[in-house]
């Protein structure tokens, strides 16, 4: 399971307050009890930042007196960062929160929190409620004050810039990072829009009277998130129609292609702008 947000220079705060509140949910959201850990050497991070690619890169150790200055690095935009947990030491990471600059252009940004099998089969996996719960509340709780361009959560698209709509609709980054607050760039089990086209769509209550969304969350800032189903595994091929049939007024226009280098994306095939129910 992965959550990825994009941020930009509509970002409430800008991008540095975006990032910071991303780590900072993590923290105290999905890292809490493994930082608790650390103290007592059974488990391991490795904290850092880096400004632009010139600058060496600043580590924050032991991450549990080290955030605050971390937090203050974020703020400042750096061109990378990242938090990764370790049951072992240079072990296989159990979640990893990382950051970057979008390889458009600054100010854009992306974050990321990757849970790893591991992580994920020691709550049940996908088909948790529990875990599935926690995770959105982490998206919630990350994006509540910031309004970003876009974000997602779930298990059917790669890890990278690209969205599932940047995929299988042949859309440059740079194209869909620019047009975020006009065409939505994506969508999956928990998507969030931006305040700009959950406006459009008519706001909290017009999202969840269409039935598409187990649970719609309105963000302080400006902006949705809305969950699909109760749990990931759930996520099934009517649900991503009814994903789609809720969104479609503000999808970019095109008929999807199959890509066969991305066989786990979802999405419903059908031109957006030419959809009529």
């Amino acid at each position: 399971m992965r959550a990825i947000a994009t941020f930009d220079a509509g970002t409430d705060g800008g991008v540095g307050n975006g990032l910071a509140s991303w780590f900072g949910a993590a923290l105290t959201g999905p890292l809490a009890s493994l930082l608790e850990r650390e103290s007592q050497g059974s488990a391991f991070f490795s904290a850092r930042t880096r400004a632009d690619e010139r600058a060496p890169s600043r580590e924050f150790h032991p991450l549990s007196t080290g955030w605050e200055a971390m937090r203050q690095e974020l703020l400042l935009e750096p061109e990378t960062a990242h938090v990764l947990y370790m049951r072992e030491y240079l072990g296989r990471a159990l979640v990893h929160v990382r950051s970057s600059t979008i390889r458009v252009h600054r100010p854009n940004a992306e974050a990321q929190l990757v849970f790893g099998e591991e992580f994920g089969e020691e709550f049940g996996g996908l088909g948790d409620p529990g875990l599935c719960s926690r995770a959105v509340e982490f998206l919630v709780a990350a994006l509540d004050n910031v309004n970003p361009a876009f974000a997602w959560l779930g298990a059917d698209a790669p890890a990278t810039e690209e969205t599932n709509l940047d995929w299988v609709l042949n859309r440059r980054v740079r194209n869909s990072v620019r047009e975020a607050r006009k065409l939505l760039r994506g969508y999956s089990w928990t998507t969030v829009c931006p305040g700009e086209l959950s406006e459009r769509l008519g706001g909290p209550a017009a999202l969840a009277a269409t039935g598409a969304f187990h649970r719609v969350f309105p963000l302080a800032a400006g902006g949705i998130v809305l969950q699909a189903t109760r749990t990931v595994a759930e996520y099934s091929d009517d649900a991503v129609r009814r994903v789609f049939e809720a969104l479609h007024p503000v999808l970019p226009p095109g008929m999807p292609q199959f890509d066969p280098a991305h066989p786990e994306l979802r999405y419903f095939p059908a031109d957006a702008s030419r959809f009529s129910g």
